[in-house]
């Protein structure tokens, strides 16, 4: 079944994305190189790569129930998955090409003692030829595989304490094997930490752990460079290292505070460990004595929305570091992945680092909902995360998201991919897809809504209440209908096209019914009463027109349903058995002739209709692909039938292609459409915020522009500067150059003599040497003769000496062969029974030999097709790599070039910043003084309030005793008259001074105006005098001009008629009738001048002491106008003395009767006053500042 399921598998689905990941599998992200990491999704294992944004699934084992652990080779070439089952596995992959290269099982495969169903954890050795598998309860057998010979070497059970092992499902979380040593294994869980040694094919317990601390619950551990310390994390926040195999301490920086550190990585500065609160800790190698030090605390922010953070549930689950550890991945508890760059992080200079997910955000809880639409590539999905999320599935991405306070249970997209309706637990919402939003638009009171969907036309939508359908109308949200007759909850609903007059839908009850929805009553039905239906799909698989539809539907009792709509009445066409799991949903594909299924195991099935009889779960029609590892709760085909969406418990959404038998994609050429749908408010934003930018990009424009200008002109000016420079620089260079010329030919004389010299020397010492030459010569002939002689007497006494020694070598050359003809004889003797055994030893190591090479020729064919593959590999790898060098020299070349243009645009832009930060430190410094001067006018006003409170309060205090005696206010009357005699006199007096003041003011304005004509009459003749001197200046330039043309005749005059000539045309040239009146008009002008000049400096003398008396006397009535103003004021004061005396009279007066009205109206009248001359005395003030006189120390009192 198998082989056929592959077969069948290809024609029928291809899996092309997958949004989600199992965070229950341990160690579940790795890096296979520095662009492309691999994590599981479902039952799947997705190879993802981060710069094409594409996936490549490896396939689960059928036979197994899920992905339980991970482990990647060090040298990223193999990929081991655990799965659990009876027996569980390891399968080894090769990640180039996703195939299988071993298949480790449980029991039968030299393990018989473990009993478990999972494998918790898998690790690989240093050398990748080891791999350790942990089994879990209730044994916890730890096996040592040599899994490229597909054997186990030794097994372990590692509790100490078996019967509480057993009951603990958790007590081994992490294992490692030691990088230096492959056959040291280290071992961390639930009160437990050991290591293991495998010796002769046995593991035995190894010396080292924790020593006398008391057991925790150690989480995980990294083995760290160099490698005889491991770090290892416990469930309430200490970092313990392990040195030598023993506690040397606990790490200085440990949160330590009740937060469990779940996950640690070592890396090349230090390790990286994070756990709860989504927190992540970096400690680097110190000299000093922590050994590490914590250099950076961050924290994996996901911002679900802009209120929810989910941050303090989230806990990390996972590390994986790329090869070069430019980049740190993590995955979390609530199935997220996040990517940290850690090349442009420098946490010394603290830093906040940033945290963005891998892809995209998944939902973190079981997907509730599922919709496709027709006129955009969009998919929803909702989830009991509280979090809904539209897909773009022709782009594979995140198109938005938005979590709400409760949880969704249903959603239904509408066909033109603007609208969504979103069932809540509290109502159904109906709203509107913006660019960037998701905004509710209206709301219906159906509480639980478990399913609702669009009608085909999206005219209609039906939403279910217990096992109430409710039909609206879309466009006026007003209720067309309600379909009542299902007597439990109604499950699926299934719109049929193309007219949308019908509905079919299943419910609990075991009820299929055939609704018309003209008259909103049901035409046809069909009950039994044990089937628990689930869901519900309908379709003509005929070609024929008149063909009647059939209606399939899948129950809990593991029965697949067929039914012809026209005759539902009569019962079940095909009933099929759906196996161990049963289906949950299902899907027609019209163009295939497919029904497309999820089952509760995780599984998607694919079922040609009509439905065969005699087909079922296991039967070669019925295919089955891996998906999920929970059951799918939901199932959608895109409008095209090309594509297949299923979401499952496990909160993942798949995507599969559909194909046809022949494997070509099944996918039709549709125009999606691009509108959008954006709100008014957002549009005049949007058009606010573009104008706002065009503005500013003007400006920068006008300040570019203005800055190139600039710097334009300043390269002009420093050229000139430079070409000066230059020019000056040469001049200075040829001068030394000529100084250096005749001081070379001075040297060159001087050589020429020095050398003459130096020759005459040299010859006579020449001569002199060459005399004695040859007088050492003949000495040294003497001596060779009497050498010569005495080697000859050497010759003859060493000839001698040979003689004697020849007799005496042969001599001992006889005793010698005596001696060995002895010793030949004996050695012959031991040579005949070395020979002998030889010929034993010889038959003994052919066997042996034999043996060794059966034992070794599979080893060596299994090494010399490694090597070779290998060989094969490297020298495609080396052709390959040869190519992709020539392309990266022309990027390299390429790069080099843009890096020089940013590298000046970055200088650029930092001037630019540098402008614009001291723009912005002078903006802050006016920011604070405005703060500052805010603050100030804050408690002003603040005093001012608590006044206005106090007056108010006294106010209310002194309204209590308006009801005063009548014979109290007729003497205050009596009393006030005289005063306001008094007062309409001082408001004579001030008249008068007003009238006298408003004289002033009228003389002043009239001497400013007659001060402005002189100075317009002095510039005029400023001006006159300016145009008199140019005209002299033009005089003087003529007369100069005559003299030179007078001298000029002078050269001429010997010759009379040359000289009468010129005298003539000289004559006609200057000569003319209006120079006399020309002469006369510049006296007279000359005249008016001088004499207008005397006038205006007469005039302003005049006025100069006009305006000294005028000054005086205005400072006079200034000094008068404030000693009136003295004396008014005491008056004032010693009225309000009066009246404050009255009012503590009236005080201890016991309230009697009220004010009359008239006497009320005076008093008003009388404060009135009493406030106009108030403000008059400040307008007096202000004008004795004016003049420079100082204000009165002591004011006037207000009136309460």
């Amino acid at each position: 079944m198998a082989g056929k399921g592959e077969e069948h598998r290809e024609a029928w689905l291809h899996r092309r994305h997958a949004f989600g990941i199992n965070s229950d599998v341990a160690d579940n992200i790795h890096f296979i190189d520095d662009s492309t990491c691999v994590y599981p999704i479902g039952r799947n294992i997705a190879i993802y790569s981060m710069q094409a944004t594409q996936q490549k699934f490896i396939v689960g084992n059928e036979r197994c129930d899920g992905i339980t652990a991970m482990a990647l080779s060090p040298n990223k070439k193999y990929l081991a998955v655990a799965e659990s089952g009876d027996p569980p596995m390891v399968t080894i992959y090769d990640t180039g090409t996703r195939r299988k290269k071993k298949t480790l099982a449980g029991p039968g495969a030299g393990v018989p003692e473990l009993s478990s169903r999972e494998y918790v954890a898998v690790a690989f050795s240093a050398d990748g030829k080891v791999l350790i598998t942990q089994g879990g309860a209730p044994d916890w057998c730890l096996v040592y595989w040599a899994w490229d010979r597909n054997r186990a070497i030794a097994s372990v059970l590692v509790p100490l304490d078996k019967a509480a092992a057993a009951q603990d499902r958790k007590h081994v979380s992490c294992i490692s094997v030691c990088p230096k040593d492959p056959s040291l294994v280290c071992v961390s869980g639930s009160g437990l930490f050991r290591f293991f040694k495998v010796s002769e094919g046995v593991l035995k317990p190894a010396p080292g752990g924790i020593g006398k601390r008391e057991m925790q619950n150690y989480l995980a551990h990294a083995w760290l460079p160099p490698d005889d310390r491991i770090v290892v994390s416990t469930e309430t926040g200490d970092l313990l290292l392990i040195e030598n195999f023993e506690l040397r301490c606990v790490l200085h920086g440990s949160p330590s505070e009740g937060l469990s550190i779940d996950a640690i990585v070592a890396y090349a500065k230090g390790f990286i460990c994070g756990g709860d609160m989504g927190l992540v800790f970096i400690f680097e190698r110190s000299d000093d004595k922590d050994v590490y030090r914590k250099m950076k605390a961050m924290r994996v922010e996901y911002k679900r929305d802009a209120e929810t953070l989910e941050a303090d549930t989230m806990k990390v689950r996972c590390f994986a570091l790329t090869q070069q550890e430019e980049f740190l991945a993590l995955t979390t508890t609530n199935n997220q992945v996040f990517l940290l760059n850690l090349s442009n992080a420098d946490f010394s200079k603290g830093e906040d680092a940033v945290f963005e997910p891998l892809s995209q955000s998944f939902h973190s809880g079981p997907i509730t909902g599922l919709a496709t639409c027709v006129r955009k590539p969009l998919v929803a999905t909702c989830s009991k995360d509280r979090s809904i999320k539209i897909w773009n599935h022709s782009e594979n991405t995140l198109e938005m998201s938005r979590t709400f306070h409760t949880e969704a249970t249903s959603i239904a997209l509408h066909p033109s991919g603007l609208h969504v309706l979103v069932g809540f637990s509290d109502k159904l919402r109906f709203m509107n897809l913006y660019s960037d939003d998701i905004r509710e638009f209206k709301s219906f009171p159906i509480r639980q809504c478990t399913e609702c969907r669009f009608s085909s036309g999206g005219q209609y939508f039906a939403a279910v209440h217990g096992n109430i359908i409710s039909i609206y109308n879309t466009y006026t949200c007003e209720t067309i209908g309600h379909l009542r007759g299902h007597n439990g909850k109604v499950r699926s609903l299934f719109w049929m096209s193309p007219d949308d007059t019908k509905l079919v839908s299943v419910g609990m009850d075991g009820a299929v019914f055939d609704w018309s929805l003209k008259d909103c009553r049901k035409e046809n039905d069909y009950v039994i009463k044990s089937a628990h239906y689930t869901s519900v799909t309908a379709g003509a698989p005929g070609t024929s027109a008149s063909a009647s539809p059939l209606v399939w539907a899948v129950a809990a009792d593991r029965k697949l349903r067929e039914f012809e709509l026209a005759n539902l009445h009569a019962g079940p066409l095909q009933e099929p058995d759906t196996g161990d799991s049963p289906l949950s949903v299902v899907a027609f594909c019209a163009q295939q002739k497919l029904l497309l299924c999820g089952s509760e195991d995780g599984s998607v099935s694919c079922i040609p209709v009509p439905l065969a009889s005699g087909v079922c779960a296991g039967s070669p029609l019925w295919e089955t692909n891996l998906a999920h590892s929970s059951p799918i709760t939901r199932i959608a085909l895109t409008f095209d039938e090309s594509v297949l969406f299923t979401a499952g418990e496990d909160g993942v959404l798949y995507m599969y292609d559909v194909r046809d038998k022949d494997g070509r994609s099944a996918k039709r050429e549709i125009t999606y459409a691009e509108e959008i749908l954006i709100s008014k408010t957002d549009l005049e934003d949007k058009n606010n915020e573009i104008s706002t930018q065009r503005a500013k990009v003007d400006d920068l424009k006008l300040d570019m522009e203005y800055q190139a200008q600039k710097h334009k002109i300043q390269h002009v000016k420093e050229m000139k500067t430079l070409e000066d420079e230059h020019r000056e620089q040469s001049e200075r260079q040829y001068q030394k150059f000529e100084q250096l010329l005749a001081l070379k030919n001075e040297q060159e004389i001087e050589f020429m003599e020095i050398r003459r010299e130096t020759s005459e020397k040299h010859r006579g010492e020449l001569q002199k040497l060459e005399a004695d030459y040859q007088t050492q010569l003949q000495m040294s002939e003497d001596q060779i003769g009497r050498c010569q002689n005495d080697l000859d007497d050497q010759r003859r006494h060493y000839l001698n000496q040979l003689s004697e020694r020849e007799s005496n070598l042969e001599r001992t050359k006889r005793e010698e062969e005596d001696s060995f003809q002895r010793a030949l004889q004996v050695e012959k003797e031991t040579c005949d029974s070395l020979q002998h055994q030889e010929k034993f030893l010889r038959s003994e190591h052919e066997e042996v030999r034999l043996m060794i090479e059966n034992m070794t020729d599979q080893d060596i064919e299994e090494m010399k097709e490694k090597f070779e593959r290998k060989l094969r590999e490297a020298r495609e790898q080396l052709l390959h790599l040869k190519g992709e060098n020539g392309i990266m020299k022309k990027k390299f070349y390429t790069l080099l070039k843009d890096i020089k243009d940013k590298e000046t645009e970055i200088g650029n832009l930092f001037e630019s910043q540098g402008e614009k930060e001291g723009k912005i430190k002078g903006l802050e410094k006016d920011i604070e003084a405005l703060k500052n001067e805010i603050r100030e006018r804050d408690e002003t006003i603040g005093d001012k309030e608590k006044r206005i409170y106090d007056l108010k309060k006294k106010n209310q205090e002194l309204e209590k005793f308006k009801f005063v005696l009548d014979y109290k206010i007729r003497e205050l009357k009596s009393q006030i008259e005289p005063r306001q005699v008094e007062i309409a006199e001082a408001k004579q007096k001030i008249k008068a001074m007003d009238g006298e003041l408003e004289r002033y003011h009228q003389n002043n304005n009239q001497l400013i105006l007659t001060i402005n004509d002189l100075k317009l009459k002095l510039d005029g003749q400023l001006k006159e005098i300016g145009n008199l001197h140019t005209k002299l200046q033009d005089t003087e330039a003529y007369k100069s001009r005559i003299r030179q043309e007078v001298s000029d005749l002078a050269t001429i005059g010997q010759e009379p008629k040359l000289l009468r000539e010129a005298a003539k045309r000289l004559y006609q040239k200057h000569v003319k009738d209006d120079v006399r009146r020309h002469n006369e008009v510049e006296e007279d002008v000359q005249k008016e001048n001088n004499r207008q000049r005397d006038y205006l400096e007469r005039t302003v003398e005049s006025l100069k002491k006009k305006l000294v008396k005028d000054s005086d006397t205005h400072r006079a009535d200034a000094g008068r106008i404030m000693n009136e103003n003295v004396v008014l004021i005491q008056e004032v004061n010693q009225l309000r003395r009066e009246v404050k005396v009255v009012r503590s009279q009236m005080a201890q007066v016991v309230p009697a009767a009220g004010i009359p009205d008239a006497l009320r109206s005076e008093m008003d009248t009388n404060k009135t006053e009493i406030q106009r001359l108030r403000d008059r005395l400040d307008e007096l003030d202000k004008m004795q500042h004016a003049f420079g006189r100082p204000a009165p120390k002591e004011l006037p009192p207000t009136l309460a």
